[in-house]
């Protein structure tokens, strides 16, 4: 299984419509002890918040099977263990690469280690996912590509925002060329900060700023959005609010201004220095119509106010104390929060993995393999060019649509 992918093949009827993705598996039509069904055994390499995303995931899925996980922290072993169901554990990662009962790698771990567990376990012939970034910089990146080019796998960069439900009816609504032709395009990606472990504080261990945590995002929706290549960027970047930013040296907060092989505009800003949860926007001015995205405030109708913290589904990233379960991305410890009724369906991870899961029982490779991971981090390092030049940076074309 997940063998045989041809890259770059441009087939449409190898893809599904844009704005489509199929409907989520009901367990009930399969008898998994008949033999009719292969379950996909999945072995997970890290267990912090994302993880519990995936998980989560998973479990509504009955072809899918957490077959092992790798975690060094005894503790995270513990409270995930008493949220998920899983085979077994492992301390070292390698051990599971080298698993031949594994079909399929889910890289959660830390930024720093992405690339060289997506290299062993592509040497070990896996299919692979990888959480961004693909890799903390383009070398490393370029040794991910070499192991991939060696083999036909099923892959995945698990960027959520091209199968968040919104995003894929703007791309509907885009295509059908109702809005006319893009003219500019304003993407937002704001937080209040990474909470989710100390390490995000260290460029050494995550490559960047709120760029590569937040922006990475935005700047991939936009060129898969608009089918086409970002050509040009000019860039300004700050660390005011933390004090850990400025140690560090990491961006806190940056502006980006790009341009699209059309002469379409795009702006985006990202930032670890807001107030209120994540803000996540988007805005598409077309010749013949406008497009708004909201996955923040209006995301699903839900408004809450607190005059003080509370437990229960608000506040921060953390997990809670209560139930380990990680909080809503959207949530805030007072003030006004907006916590999603199902942040992961509404937010695209649910999709992501189910498109993964499909391509890999048919032996095709996903519309964002790791290729996209590469193009889009090649982006985000012109971007850092940018900002210590000063200057308009161009940005190469020649990895863009190799997938």
């Amino acid at each position: 299984m997940g063998a045989g992918v041809q890259f770059g093949s441009g087939d449409p009827s190898s893809h599904h419509a844009p704005g489509l993705l199929r409907p989520e598996v009901h367990c009930e039509r399969f008898d998994l002890w008949s033999g009719e069904m292969k379950q996909v055994k999945i072995g997970m390499v890290g267990l912090g918040f994302i993880a519990s995303g995936h998980a989560s995931c998973y479990r509504n899925d009955c072809r899918v099977r957490i077959a092992a996980a790798a975690e060094t922290d005894p503790e995270k072993r513990r409270s995930f263990a008493s949220r998920f169901t899983v085979d077994s554990y492992v301390s070292d990662w390698k051990d599971l690469v080298k698993d031949p009962s594994i079909d399929v790698i889910d890289i959660t771990a830390p930024n720093f280690l992405h690339a060289q567990i997506a290299r062993e376990a592509l040497r070990q012939g896996k299919a692979v996912i990888v959480e961004k970034p693909l890799a903390l910089t383009l070398q490393e990146a370029e040794g991910v590509m070499e192991e991939l080019e060696k083999r036909s796998l099923t892959t995945l960069y698990a960027e959520n925002r091209l199968f968040a439900p919104v995003f894929r009816k703007a791309k509907e609504l885009l295509a059908s060329g109702s809005l006319g032709q893009p003219l500019i395009l304003r993407v937002n990606e704001l937080g209040s900060g990474p909470t989710h472990s100390g390490w995000f504080w260290d460029r050494s261990k995550t490559g960047g700023g709120a760029l590569m945590d937040l922006g990475i995002h935005g700047l991939c929706m936009a060129e898969w959005l608009l089918e086409q290549p970002i050509v040009a960027v000019q860039a300004l970047a700050a660390a005011i609010r933390w004090e850990q930013a400025k140690e560090q040296d990491i961006e806190e907060t940056v502006t980006t201004i790009a341009r699209f092989r059309t002469g379409a505009i795009g702006q985006f800003i990202c930032s670890w220095g807001i107030q209120g949860g994540l803000d996540i926007r988007a805005e598409l001015f077309g010749t013949t119509g406008t497009l708004y995205i909201d996955q923040s405030k209006t995301i699903n109708g839900i408004q809450v106010y607190q005059s003080e913290a509370a437990g229960g589904a608000f506040g921060g990233k953390a997990p809670r104390e209560d139930t380990n379960e990680p909080r809503p991305h959207q949530a805030s410890q007072t003030g006004w929060s907006y916590p999603p009724v199902d942040e992961w369906t509404v937010k695209g991870h649910s999709g992501e993995l189910r498109h993964f899961v499909d391509c890999f029982l048919e032996g095709r490779n996903t519309e964002s393999p790791l290729q996209r991971g590469y193009r889009v981090l090649e982006v985000v390092q012109k971007i850092y060019e940018a900002v210590r030049s000063r200057s308009e940076v161009e940005v190469p074309e020649a990895s863009y649509g190799k997938w």
